[in-house]
This record gives C-alpha cells, sequence and structure tokens, in this order.
C-alpha cells in the first residue's frame, strides 16, 4: 500500500547518465543488473497541471515532471509526491491539525509507563526568536517520527534526565548507514550538461554485494563543489592523505578545474555506492568541546563493522565513467583526509528485541516499558537495505499503524477500494495496552 499512496512508478526516461551506467555494467559484465528506477514522481504532460491522478479526485493537483533534477533539493513544481501530497494531505483533510516549525523537547509520562497519557512540550524552530516556549499537548498515545537522527535524540535526551527512565540500554545501539559511499565524476568537455531528469533515474550492481546508482541536483546547485577532493583508494601501506596530496600535485590544473564552482552540478555525474554488508555505530549525546552549552547527537564507535569510506567496486566506476567522459573522479574530502564515513541514509538506534535488554521496540514498533508509544521511521529499520530505504520506512509505518485501533469509524479512499487494500491498516488492531515490564 506505501507504493500505491506514494505514487511509485517506474522512471519512463532514460537519460545520458543511464545510457553511460548501461554500458559501464556491460563493461564489468554486469548488464543483467541494469535497471531503470521506481519513482515517486508525476510522470504527466511537462510541466502541466493535471487533476489528481491518483486518488480518484480526492488528492491534489499534480504537474507533469519536468525533469529538472531539483527533487532532491524540495521539489518546486508539484511532481514529487511528497508527504504533504498524500499521507498528510488526507490526514489534514480528515482533521488532523499539523504544527509545523515545532520540535518536541519534553514528553512526561503520565501514570506509571505512560498509563494515563502523556505531556508534551515543544519549541518553535524559526524566526527571531526561535528556541522559545512552544506549545502543550496531552496525548493518550504517541507515535514517534522524527526521522532516525530525530528520534534517536530525543528519547536519548529524555532517557538522560529521567523522563523515561525505563527506555532500555539499548537505545542508540545499532544504527548504521547503507554501507555507502559517494563519489563525484565531472566532465571537462565544454557544454557538458547532466542535470536534466529525476534525482536518481537508474541502478547497477557491478557486483553481488554493491549497488550503485547515479544522483544528479538541478542547475545552480553548485555547493557540493567544496567536497570533493582527487580519486583516491583506500587500504594501502601509505597514508590515504599522503596518496591524495601527491594525486593532487600530480595533476592540478584538471583538479582545479574540477573545483570551479560555477556549472558544477550540471557537470557531474555523482555516484551512489551502497552495500548490503552491515556495519553498525552507537548514537549518543554529547558536549561539543568547542561548544559545552549545547548537548548534541554523536556517533561512538560500535562493534568491528565499520562504515566503509571507500568501496573499490565504486572507485572503479567512477574511473571508467570518467574516461568515458573525458571529466575528472573524486571522493568526498571527510572520507579522504580524515578516514570519515559520509552517508545520506542513516537507519537504526531505536532496534526490536524480545526483552527490554534486546532492544528498544517490541515487533508491533511499541516502546518497551510504555503504554501507547510507537516508533514509526528510520530508526526502527533493523538491518542495512542496501538501498534507498525511504518505501521501506513507510511500508514498516503502515503496519505498525495496522494494530493500533481507530478512534472513530474509518473514511476509506474510493482509491483504497480499488486497489483491494480497504481494512487494510485496521485489520490487526488490538485494544490499548498497559506498560510492560521494565526488565524480563
Amino acid at each position: 500500500m506505501a507504493g500505491k499512496m506514494l505514487g511509485v512508478s517506474p522512471n519512463p526516461v532514460e537519460t545520458p547518465q543511464d545510457v553511460l551506467m548501461r554500458e559501464i555494467a556491460a563493461e564489468v559484465g554486469r548488464e543483467g543488473s541494469y535497471r531503470l528506477t521506481n519513482v515517486a514522481v508525476y510522470f504527466g504532460k511537462e510541466g502541466q497541471p493535471a487533476a489528481d491522478p491518483y486518488f480518484d479526485g480526492e488528492g491534489p493537483d499534480r504537474v507533469g515532471c519536468e525533469l529538472c533534477g531539483e527533487c532532491m533539493t524540495g521539489c518546486r513544481k508539484d511532481a514529487k509526491n511528497s508527504l504533504d501530497k498524500n499521507y498528510l494531505y488526507f490526514a489534514e483533510k480528515f482533521g488532523a491539525r499539523i504544527f509545523a516549525e515545532n520540535r518536541v523537547v519534553d514528553i512526561e509520562p503520565l501514570g506509571p509507563g505512560g498509563s494515563e497519557g502523556y505531556r508534551v512540550r515543544t519549541r518553535k524552530t524559526t524566526g527571531l526568536l526561535r528556541g522559545r516556549r512552544g506549545l502543550a499537548f496531552r496525548a493518550k498515545g504517541l507515535v514517534l517520527a522524527a526521522g532516525t537522527l530525530g528520534t534517536n535524540k530525543l528519547l536519548l535526551d529524555l532517557k538522560r534526565r529521567g523522563r523515561l527512565p525505563g527506555l532500555s540500554e539499548h537505545l542508540g545501539r545499532y544504527a548504521r548507514t547503507n554501507s555507502e559511499t559517494l563519489l563525484g565524476v565531472r566532465s571537462l568537455a565544454a557544454g557538458a550538461d547532466y542535470s536534466r531528469g529525476v534525482a536518481i533515474t537508474s541502478s547497477v550492481h557491478p557486483d553481488d554485494d554493491t549497488h550503485l546508482e547515479p544522483v544528479r541536483f538541478g542547475r545552480g546547485h553548485d555547493a557540493m563543489v567544496a567536497l570533493v577532493a582527487a580519486l583516491t583508494d583506500g587500504g594501502r601501506r601509505t597514508p590515504r592523505l599522503v596518496r591524495w596530496l601527491a594525486n593532487e600535485i600530480r595533476h592540478p590544473l584538471r583538479h582545479l578545474r574540477m573545483r570551479k564552482p560555477w556549472g558544477w552540478a550540471q557537470e557531474t555525474i555523482i555516484l551512489l555506492v551502497m552495500q548490503t554488508i552491515d556495519n553498525d555505530f552507537r548514537l549518543t549525546t554529547r558536549r561539543p568541546r568547542f561548544f559545552p552549552l549545547v548537548r548534541v547527537l554523536a556517533a561512538e564507535r560500535g562493534s568491528d563493522r565499520r562504515s566503509p569510506t571507500w568501496l573499490p567496486a565504486g572507485n572503479d566506476f567512477g574511473r571508467r565513467l570518467a574516461r568515458r567522459i573525458g571529466g575528472v573522479a573524486a571522493n568526498v574530502v571527510s572520507e579522504v583526509t580524515m578516514n570519515a564515513p559520509i552517508t545520506a541514509h542513516i537507519l537504526g538506534g531505536c532496534s526490536f528485541g524480545p526483552t527490554p535488554e534486546e532492544g528498544v521496540i517490541d515487533e508491533r514498533n511499541r516502546v518497551k516499558g510504555y503504554a501507547d508509544m510507537i516508533v514509526c521511521d528510520g530508526a526502527q529499520i533493523p538491518e542495512n537495505l542496501g538501498v534507498n530505504p525511504a518505501l521501506s520506512i513507510a511500508a514498516f509505518a503502515e503496519r505498525a499503524m495496522s494494530f493500533v485501533p481507530p478512534k472513530k469509524p474509518v473514511r476509506y479512499l474510493s482509491a483504497e477500494r480499488r486497489w483491494g487494500t480497504e481494512g487494510l491498516l485496521t485489520k490487526n488492531a488490538v485494544p490499548s495496552r498497559a506498560p510492560e515490564p521494565l526488565s524480563s
């Protein structure tokens, strides 16, 4: 159902980047792994308004995708099926109130383990008086969906302050990435333009563990040029930093041209390289050395399965791509100079487990030790997916909500009847429960 709600459909436009991806996949013997992506974008007549094409007229109007490449930085054309076009749109239409620009800073359980509900306080996140007191609510139950970083930081702060002392000691543990790295390949050819298309249009698997996608930003989105460093492999005796400096010195003009700030987005193909090989680390909060008055979310080493700072299959693919377009390949500067990984998909921290000693939430996403509190975002993801996780997160959230009994008769969309999903999100509903014991 998540795919239906988000309007997922195959990307219909094969761009020059995709042709290059297919050709390089064939070059390494993996042409069969090439495919165009499924994306949550409306591909109607380009730039033309259209009546709601997904929900039998009950949803908002859309505009046909203009292939401007600005999906990552916020579609301003009403073509991307973001949450305000589906889940949030219908929630508000059917009576929910949305309080934007507020961040939850306090959750106070009422009664043992929240058995009588919760008192929630927020602070404003915008304006000249940012940080001032916001709103206060009382709720019978809570859904935490602030994203992996937001949910983990909130719960870690509440546990440290004694508001939610019964949270599992596993909180923040087993956070992970998609074992990924980012590369950029900038063409030095005159007139190169790779900015047309949706953000991610295709993918290949250069080996059994590695998943690689071309990523684009729209014209003028050139600030990421500040993150690049000459492509340099890791894993050798000579320190990577030394070899990077040698690479920069060996071809100074090429690398200066690579850093030219104007035109970077349209002349560059970004490669998102992900692996299914698992990794983990621990999220915690601490006071930064130079800003001791605040506490921030930080990462600590978990097991020996560390997030990678380079992937051989990715660097090899980047070099092959650079040769084909007459360009220069680059890694992210923090990976090369500080051995610090970068990620576009941070997941976990609120792991599943049968007891509080083994996990933060149960198989229905309920927070252990507290009544009617559930987690519905990337913090719940229990393993490295090796792919973009948005659809999986939405599906997990729908499953979790299917166990929550509705307060009033459910109003179904006519599209749900057409899809055959009517009643899907209430079929598992069970009565509210008392908080579970804090230890097994």
